[in-house]
């Protein structure tokens, strides 16, 4: 009876005492599974909040092309979100990158939020044309071609200085060596809301004429670009910024460029004046619509033994709008007809005729179809071509998509009446580009 009774109290004991032992690992194991997802999602929010830092970084600075992808990897940091949720995600920065693209908010900007860096930023982009416009006299067989070859380091080298330079090996491939050096300034920092840059770099005048080639939806800019700023580059001093320290509301977001610049088509300056160039431009709307204007005042040169009107004036509209999945894009030009194009010694265009004019303008529709499918269609037109003396009317329509993050494929078909000067050499009816973006 007794040896009964003290196992039944070892039992009675012991029992609860193993249950308890087992609970206690049970909720040990149950404590150590969620530590260790916890940890996992730190470590993914942590890259998420690197991952959006650089974008805001980038799109600050201005750089675009990286903001573009620093947004793309986003989605893929947070890999620990629930799949509609990784959906939700991808769809808002497909969305959120289409306006960007449309409405550039920081074109133009200076390099103050970004470190400069021994590694470079670098642009590859090839092509394959096919089916010359007829009457070029630039026939050439379908080829493929290095469309550009364009290497950067730029940004911040301290609080109130920063620097930056651009080679373009495309140039050197084509035989134009000359052209070789895209960008080569430095910039001083007044204030947060003013720089002074000095050096050579893209004017300040208009949309298109300063968007990315990574980022333009057709292969290569509207025809006025490539009459009226050849290469979009020149040499001077620019004071930007917006006008932020204001108070008032109608000042938020209001950003100006004024500037003086060497001229007459950048390579061939040699007389003895400057080009005086002004740019403002506001953003509405939290980045919904953009309006700006521009204006260039100077002198041009004129051919030998002839006299009359040198003035180089030009006055432009531009803006940008975007809803939903549409993005719409304007702008128009008018002045002084430009008389030589960008060579080291002056060449002539054959219709160039002191005091004569030209306008021009563009109208770009792009539409996201799904996440980052996007299709285009763009009307440009050049009145008074300065080779020809028509009025030149071309329609491109196309799509593109990016490959991963620093990749995009496009394909584009225009139809032209008559050939221009500036891009008919290389470009034919139908384009395939892919440009690759490397950090």
């Amino acid at each position: 009876m007794t040896r009964s009774v003290a196992i039944f109290l070892c039992l009675t004991f012991t029992i609860p005492a193993l249950a308890a032992g087992q609970d206690l690992d049970q909720r040990i194991a149950d404590l150590e599974r969620q530590l260790a997802e916890a940890k996992a999602s730190v470590a993914a929010l942590q890259r998420t909040i690197e991952a959006l830092s650089q974008g805001v970084q980038a799109l600050r600075q201005g750089d675009t092309r990286s903001a573009v992808a620093t947004t793309t990897a986003v989605p893929v940091a947070a890999s620990t979100s629930a799949p509609s949720e990784q959906a939700a995600g991808t769809q808002t920065d497909a969305s959120h990158d289409f306006a960007e693209r449309i409405i550039g908010p920081e074109i133009g900007g200076n390099e103050q939020d970004n470190e400069l860096e021994a590694e470079p930023e670098i642009f590859i982009q090839s092509r394959y044309s096919v089916a010359p416009l007829d009457g070029s006299g630039t026939a050439f067989d379908p080829n493929l071609r290095l469309s550009r070859i364009e290497t950067r380091w730029a940004g911040r080298i301290n609080d109130r200085l920063g620097a930056g330079i651009e080679i373009q090996f495309q140039e050197s491939v084509e035989g134009s060596p000359e052209k070789l050096v895209n960008d080569a300034f430095l910039e001083y920092y007044l204030t947060d809301y003013a720089t002074v840059r000095g050096g050579q770099f893209i004017v300040p005048f208009g949309f298109a004429v300063q968007q990315s080639s990574w980022l333009r939806e057709s292969p290569e800019r509207p025809i006025f670009s490539g009459y009226f700023f050849p290469g979009e580059r020149d040499r001077g001093i620019m004071l930007s910024g917006d006008f932020g320290f204001l108070s008032a509301a109608g000042f938020k977001s209001l950003q100006y460029f004024v500037g003086a610049f060497n001229g007459n088509r950048f390579f061939n300056d040699n007389n003895r004046q400057v080009n005086y160039m002004a740019r403002i431009r506001k953003i509405f709307d939290k980045d919904k619509l953009a309006v700006g204007a521009s204006v260039l005042l100077g002198k041009q040169l004129l051919p030998r033994g002839v006299s009359g009107n040198d003035n180089q004036r030009l006055f432009g509209l531009d803006f940008q709008f975007t809803t939903g999945r549409f993005g719409l894009r304007g702008e128009v030009m008018a002045g002084n007809r430009p008389s030589t194009p960008a060579t080291i010694e002056p060449v002539f265009f054959p219709a160039f005729r002191p005091g004569a004019h030209s306008s021009a303008g563009a109208l770009l529709v792009s539409y996201r179809v799904a996440g980052a499918h996007n299709v285009y269609a763009r009307y440009n037109q050049f009145n008074g071509d300065p080779a020809t003396g028509l009025n030149i009317r071309a329609f491109n329509f196309g799509y593109f998509h990016p490959i991963g993050q620093r990749s995009r494929l496009s394909f584009d078909y225009q139809f032209k009446n008559h050939p221009s000067f500036e891009d008919d050499a290389v470009n034919g009816r139908f384009q395939i580009t892919w440009g690759i973006f490397l950090k």
